[in-house]
């Protein structure tokens, strides 16, 4: 009994000691983790650069901050250490080699593997020659008409033919005062706002744009911005000058603008971020030739929205119960290109050419035809609501209809051709004589064009 005592008091006081270390072990329990690299300099063949200072920088989705500075040994290598792990924190190491701003990738710490960073800088230039532009990409925001103001996002993509990097500077010569990256805007631009590539860099604004003294090595470096046009009544043009040539340059428009291309070819519609754009694109444009476009159909600049949150949801529900009213409505009548006349009402016809056109229907682009006529509808009010002139609004009707006819035109058999089908086969059925001979015109006639010298 006494052993057994003696045993149970050990266990309680072996319990009451892990418990009262166990807050020294949790203490020592937090993971961290370090970070090596090296600094080479890609302009000789990747040479290792001794001496030189290297900046850690941690963020965490939500702030950013330079956390520790190290300077590299003589093999170029540099190496943090004691750096918590946390799965929300990214790092990354910067440097300022020859006036330009170079920075590694980023990584992620797991406590067992020292990251590995590889941070390149080049010798640098501030000739502007071997820059271009590979890619401009224009974002057409939704129009704001309280102010008369339309928000353009612009990403452009900047690549370095050269060697050696390009840094800007606010010096230069009697030439060119400022050698900077330079960035043109549209005439009356206003609230610049700087996004990725800018960082730690200044900017000058000017009438005719912006410049930067943004660092852009060897390869291609992405720089965006945003800015706001001015436009009255419902109209605006918008135009784009890139300072250096541009291998491309595309301009999203939201589905619900009419758009004068101009300078700029159509070619159909995308899908971005959940939202649907007409994409509009010019190829090979020379430095300083201004190419634009125009956007019509916008909500009245200066125009108040009276309208609150509450309001704006019931009109749209009232709008949508229209929709739905008007679309069984053309459901029951037939076709809903039929009922709105982009395509003559057929007659009653035989079995055969009823199967043909049936078929034939079905070989139409659905999704195209649906965004015009969603397109003809938005004209429609837009010209009712007296947002059109009527020129304007009969230009625009025109070309709609006339490239829905032309989709409906190149995918099915003529309506003379189907008619003469029809007859030819009711006659058949009556017992006709001459009844092959126009059975074998219609069908030659409604059939597809033939290569080498066929005909329909």
């Amino acid at each position: 009994m006494k052993r057994r005592l003696f045993s149970i008091l050990g266990c309680l006081m072996l319990a009451s000691a892990f418990v009262a270390l166990a807050p020294v072990v949790g203490a020592h329990a937090a993971v961290t983790g370090s970070i090596t690299g090296v600094v080479a300099n890609g302009t000789h063949q990747n040479a290792h650069v001794t001496g030189q200072k290297v900046i850690l920088q941690r963020t965490d989705g939500k702030s950013t901050q330079d956390i520790a500075t190290t300077v590299t040994d003589s093999s170029g290598r540099f190496t943090f250490g004691n750096l918590p792990v946390d799965s929300n924190a990214m790092y990354a190491a910067y440097t300022t080699f020859q006036g330009g701003l170079f920075s590694s990738q980023t990584v992620k710490l797991d406590g067992d593997t020292p990251a590995a960073l590889q941070l390149t800088v080049y010798d640098t230039t501030n000739d502007d020659a071997h820059l271009r532009i590979s890619v401009a990409t224009l974002l057409v925001r939704q129009p704001r008409p309280v102010n008369g103001l339309i928000g353009i996002g612009e990403i452009i993509t900047i690549e370095n033919t050269d060697a050696t990097a390009f840094v800007g500077t606010l010096t230069g010569d009697a030439s060119k005062p400022m050698r900077l990256l330079r960035f043109a805007t549209p005439p009356n631009a206003s609230d610049l706002s700087l996004g990725i590539g800018f960082d730690g860099s200044l900017v000058v604004t000017t009438d005719k744009g912006f410049g930067s003294t943004a660092t852009v090595p060897p390869g291609t470096t992405n720089f965006a911005f945003s800015i706001d046009i001015p436009y009255t009544g419902t109209a605006a043009d918008l135009s784009f000058k890139p300072v250096y040539s541009a291998a491309q340059v595309m301009v999203l428009v939201p589905l619900d603008m009419f758009v004068d291309g101009r300078d700029f070819a159509a070619q159909g519609v995308v899908e971005s971020l959940g939202s649907r754009y007409q994409v509009f694109t010019a190829g090979n444009v020379a430095a300083d030739k201004q190419d634009s476009l125009r956007l019509t159909g916008l909500l009245e600049a200066g125009e108040k929205s009276y309208l609150d949150a509450r309001a704006l949801t019931i009109f749209a529900l009232i709008l949508a119960l229209l929709a739905l009213a008007a679309l069984l409505l053309y459901l029951r009548r037939g076709n809903i290109a039929t009922a709105l006349g982009l395509i003559p009402a057929t007659t009653p016809a035989g079995d055969g050419a009823g199967a043909l056109l049936s078929n034939e229907a079905n070989k139409l682009d659905a999704g195209e035809q649906q965004r015009l006529l969603n397109e003809l509808l938005s004209l429609e009010r837009a010209h009712a609501a007296g947002k059109l002139t009527e020129a304007e609004f009969k230009q625009r009707d025109r070309a709609i209809r006339q490239r829905l006819r032309a989709i409906m035109a190149s995918e099915r058999p003529t309506v003379e051709a189907v008619a003469k089908l029809a007859e030819a086969e009711q006659s058949a059925r009556a017992g006709d004589e001459p009844v092959e001979n126009a059975d074998d015109e219609a069908r030659e006639e409604a059939a597809p064009e033939q290569s080498s010298g066929g005909r329909r």
